[in-house]
């Protein structure tokens, strides 16, 4: 038996870890352990929360009767068990079933944390899933765990889950600042919900970073990227030219909201005697959203094609990552408030197709409009969603409110949604349409009712 991974699982106790703030992401009801069942992978950046939702399974299971004994957490993420191989993975089974002989005819309930560490994970945990009485929870920080590698160890065998940092909800509510009525807060309730959103829109949600110093959050979140970078970009795909992926992550989440060139990057690491092709910068952008940095969104028109002809919008994974890590004159409040809202369609948008959350141009005059969702095979629009950082800014607030016009014109519908930094809610009307203005806090803390 090896003596770290037995003294690892004897150790371990969900005790050590508590507080746990609660995660929104539903794993839906645990499975009774058997032979062949459904394999639930939870994925996302590095330090999200993932190690804790698991943590959070756990003690709903112990909550509701399950034994320890019966209950298997281990962490693959560990430079003692390096290289870590399939036979690693059946060195943890064999000291836990050693410890907990009973799990073997009880059944177990099975977290591998970060398991895509191991060398060839998906063919050692389909043997397992085919050979163990066992409800098996995963989790891992690349998103080929959700889609190329997954579909292809398992063939409809995995239910896929991706957890994205803290949203304000969930950072309001580890602050138990959310009121009882969202619709009608006192004064003071509304005033405290609208500094917590700037500060969040500032710090953002890994919740490593709560109550620290400012510059102790910001360094911990540059050595977060650092260590994507380093580990999910350069080590896992052989990149052999470090310092672009390093000064190309950095131009990406300056970018935060704000469309990108491939040709024009080439051209400025050029500038900075930084020799590179748009080719190499498209593969590392694949890279750097498999491993949950940023996302690439495109004009409805264009989200289903694979060509770069098209610009993309860049979204950081993280609001107070971008501001952590990009250029700090080129992230303001805008750009953050944007990324934020993107973020939360992209939580409310679970089990959709990704390309249809985009953006949308209007046919008439070329007037933006930052999310829709939508078909991009018919081009059809359900929902219309712009982001104004000011609503007292009276010049930018006209030209938002005439990009939802034409949209909705465009697009039939006759309601879309004004997200605001600073303002009131209100709503506005024209030719039998509706635009309903609402200030950033209460859409975030509004879930899928805020749609409209």
């Amino acid at each position: 038996m090896n003596d770290v991974i037995a003294a690892t699982l004897r150790d371990f106790s969900i005790d050590a870890y508590r507080p746990l703030y609660p995660r929104s992401l539903d794993l839906g009801e645990p499975l009774t352990p058997r032979i062949g069942n459904l394999v639930k992978v939870v994925t996302g950046i590095r330090r999200c929360g993932k190690s804790y939702r698991l943590l959070q399974e756990i003690d709903r299971l112990l909550k509701s009767g399950v034994s320890q004994r019966n209950i298997c957490y281990f962490d693959f993420d560990d430079d003692r068990l390096k290289p870590c191989t399939p036979q690693t993975g059946d060195e943890v089974l064999e000291a836990f079933y050693a410890i907990n002989p009973s799990a073997l005819s009880e059944g177990a309930y099975l977290f591998f944390d970060e398991l895509q560490e191991m060398s060839d994970w998906g063919s050692w945990l389909r043997r397992i899933v085919s050979t163990r009485k066992a409800t098996i929870y995963v989790s891992g920080s690349s998103s080929t765990m959700l889609s190329t590698e997954i579909s292809t160890a398992f063939r409809g065998r995995a239910l896929d889950f991706e957890l994205l940092p803290f949203s304000f909800t969930e950072y309001a509510a580890a602050r138990s600042i959310i009121p009882a009525n969202v619709d009608a807060p006192s004064t003071e309730e509304r005033l405290v919900l609208e500094r917590a959103c700037q500060t969040y829109l500032q710090d953002g949600g890994f919740p490593a970073t709560f109550d620290l110093p400012r510059p102790q959050a910001i360094a911990l979140l540059q050595s977060y990227t650092q260590r994507v970078v380093a580990r999910d970009v350069v080590e896992r795909h052989d990149f052999r030219q470090p310092r672009v992926a390093s000064l190309f992550s950095q131009r990406l989440l300056a970018l935060n909201a704000r469309q990108l060139s491939l040709r024009q990057a080439t051209n400025n690491l050029k500038a900075v005697g930084v020799s590179t092709t748009k080719e190499t910068l498209g593969d590392l952008l694949s890279y750097f959203q498999e491993a949950f940095l940023v996302f690439a969104v495109r004009e409805l028109s264009f989200s289903l094609a694979e060509s770069t002809t098209s610009q993309p919008k860049i979204y950081a994974v993280d609001p107070g990552l971008a501001l952590a890590c990009g250029t700090a004159h080129t992230l303001d409040a805008g750009q953050r408030l944007e990324d934020a809202v993107y973020l939360e369609l992209r939580r409310r948008t679970v089990g959709m197709r990704r390309d249809a959350l985009a953006s949308l141009r209007t046919k008439k005059h070329g007037y933006e409009v930052d999310f829709v969702m939508g078909d991009a095979l018919t081009g059809d629009v359900s929902e219309l969603y712009q982001v104004c950082a000011n609503a007292s800014d009276t010049v930018t607030h006209e030209r938002e409110l005439r990009a939802l016009w034409e949209a909705l014109d465009q697009s039939k519908q006759d309601t879309a949604t004004l997200i605001v930094g600073a303002g009131a809610g209100a709503t506005f009307e024209r030719d039998g349409k509706r635009v309903i203005q609402i200030p950033a806090w209460k859409w975030l803390l509004m879930g899928d009712t805020a749609a409209g």
